[in-house]
């Protein structure tokens, strides 16, 4: 994506979409699935972010859901990858690196989230209704720890290196792994 612009817009579009997820006022587009050669992500989601406001969203940003850090404290939402919907670098093999899956095994500790196989299909209530029930399942398993380089992620700090926000997370603060 050389076009300056679209990086621009982009940069703008993920921001948005970070704090939307951090507000709590989007639970994503839909949950993710397990689809052999792709990876088991049955605990993640999936958002879609556009470069060219004037076309659809050529970008996919894939976080999951944790329980809160301390006993009382607030949900975490963890990104873990923004790459393009199309071409080489697919997200969902970056996604498994970084969770160290391999993209042809199932992880036995996922199918608490259910047996669904990866797809977008659905109208809004059904994808809103399995999005509800995975969050819920994901908050409520002590399993579910997001990776060791994980921070709490404030908008405003997004693309800073070694700053930590002062910001406390929200309901459904998103974190980002470096």
């Amino acid at each position: 994506m050389a076009d300056p612009a679209r990086h621009g817009n982009l940069y703008r579009e993920t921001l948005r979409e970070i704090e939307k997820l951090r507000a709590g006022k989007t639970d994503g587009h839909h949950p993710l699935g397990y689809e052999a050669g792709k990876g088991d992500l049955r605990d993640c989601v999936t958002a879609y972010v556009q470069s060219d406001p004037q076309k659809k969203a050529d970008h996919r940003l894939v976080f999951r859901e944790s329980g809160p850090a301390t006993p009382g404290g607030q949900p975490r939402r963890e990104l873990l990858a923004i790459k393009p919907r199309q071409g080489s670098g697919n997200i969902y093999e970056h996604t498994c690196a970084r969770l160290n899956r391999h993209p042809n095994d199932r992880q036995p500790g996922l199918n608490r989230f259910g047996d669904r196989p990866a797809s977008s299909g659905g109208n809004q209530a059904q994808r809103q209704a399995e999005l509800d029930a995975k969050r819920a399942v994901a908050q409520a398993w002590a399993g579910q720890q997001p990776l060791s380089s994980s921070r709490p992620l404030d908008a405003s700090q997004f693309g800073r290196r070694g700053q930590t926000t002062s910001a406390g997370p929200s309901r459904s603060a998103p974190q980002q792994e470096r």
